[in-house]
């Protein structure tokens, strides 16, 4: 029966535990030195602390990033006005003529729709821009249009149709001119093609998720396509989409997405001008397809939370507060000289007063 209650005893979570006193005001042994260093350390974890939160709320941060590329069926993009491309005539010096001069074409750039392979109605690029290049020629900004792809869907070309835009540089045709354009004459055309070298050079407007500020920023990239009169610089503008999911909350999950072109892959060949000639019925310069690759890459991001701040912050606090193991090792010295003195004075005070005993005696 006791050794029953004897195990019951020992299940006491509540127990208490004797200390003795060092003195009647002091239960454990402390030192300057000790608090001086506690202050320190206990100062140097909350100005860690602060640093790492304004860090944290500056977005200084970095978030966790993963990404993995994915085949998608369907897509669809709207471009407003020079959204997404932009071109111009490299006009590299004032003697060179500007072959997109609206009173002087000498190249006209066209516009075409096509959808599911077949070509629609030419549209003049010329008639919408009117801003002036870089280079002092004037600018080319696609009005808005729209990609569209259907690979592999459940829905029917006729339902969603596969539509590319086509961008053709051809010699000027009044067929295709709007009210106030006009051709160069024929003299322009020769002291153009006879000048000098000639580019067209294109930007592309793509999109980049800046994770500072957590906003999508734009990146121009120039590249530069020769320009001759005896061949046709064709290709394919192959777009790379993003669907980027951010979680951004403090304390649980906020999650949104954003979609936007992060890259371009340009495929270029050299033809003859006649090559588009059965399926435009005329001679090309530039033909170049934009398109969207079918291949999305899928990134996420997750911005750190408040636990994981706080869990930095503890494993650093922790850190410092090692030192401790050589300030109780000092007090520990300390304690067992206050000890030792006061054990030495207590026995020459026992032999002072057995001294005196005996003489008495």
């Amino acid at each position: 029966m006791i050794r029953k209650l004897r195990i019951l005893k020992n299940l006491d979570l509540f127990g208490v535990t004797y200390k003795s006193k060092i003195s009647l005001d002091e239960e454990e042994q402390k030192s300057l030195l000790g608090g001086i260093i506690t202050a320190i350390l206990y100062g140097v974890s909350f100005a860690y602390f602060t640093y790492v939160v304004y860090q944290w709320q500056s977005g200084n941060i970095l978030p966790g990033t993963s990404s993995m590329s994915k085949a998608q069926s369907y897509s669809n993009y709207q471009f407003n006005k020079g959204e997404l491309l932009e071109f111009c005539y490299w006009r590299y010096s004032t003697q060179l003529l500007d072959p997109f001069d609206p009173q002087n074409i000498i190249l006209l750039p066209l516009g075409y729709k096509v959808t599911n392979g077949v070509q629609g109605e030419a549209v003049n690029l010329i008639a919408n821009s009117n801003a002036t290049s870089r280079y002092n020629s004037l600018l080319i900004s696609p009005e808005g249009f729209s990609i569209q792809q259907n690979v592999n869907s459940s829905l029917t070309p006729d339902e969603k149709p596969d539509i590319q835009f086509a961008v053709i540089l051809r010699k000027c045709d009044e067929s295709f001119l709007t009210q106030g354009q006009k051709c160069g004459t024929q003299e322009q055309v020769t002291q153009f093609w006879s000048s000098g070298v000639n580019y067209i050079s294109f930007w592309f407007k793509l999109r980049q998720f800046n994770t500072m500020t957590r906003d999508i920023e734009i990146i121009e990239r120039q590249i530069y396509f020769p320009l001759n009169n005896f061949s046709n610089t064709n290709g394919q503008f192959l777009f790379k989409p993003v669907n980027l999911n951010i979680d951004d909350g403090i304390l649980f999950r906020n999650e949104y997405q954003k979609n936007f072109l992060t890259d371009v892959e340009i495929i270029t060949g050299q033809t003859g001008m006649d090559f588009l000639q059965n399926l435009l019925q005329f001679n090309t310069y530039i033909s170049f397809f934009i398109r969207v690759d079918p291949i999305i890459h899928d990134n996420r991001v997750t911005y750190p939370k408040l636990a994981q701040i706080l869990a930095e912050v503890g494993s650093i606090s922790s850190t410092l507060l090692m030192i401790r193991v050589v300030i109780i090792l000092i007090n520990q010295h300390i304690l067992e000289q206050r000890i030792l003195k006061r054990t030495t004075r207590s026995n020459q005070e026992i032999q002072i007063v057995s001294e005196e005993k005996v003489n008495n005696y």
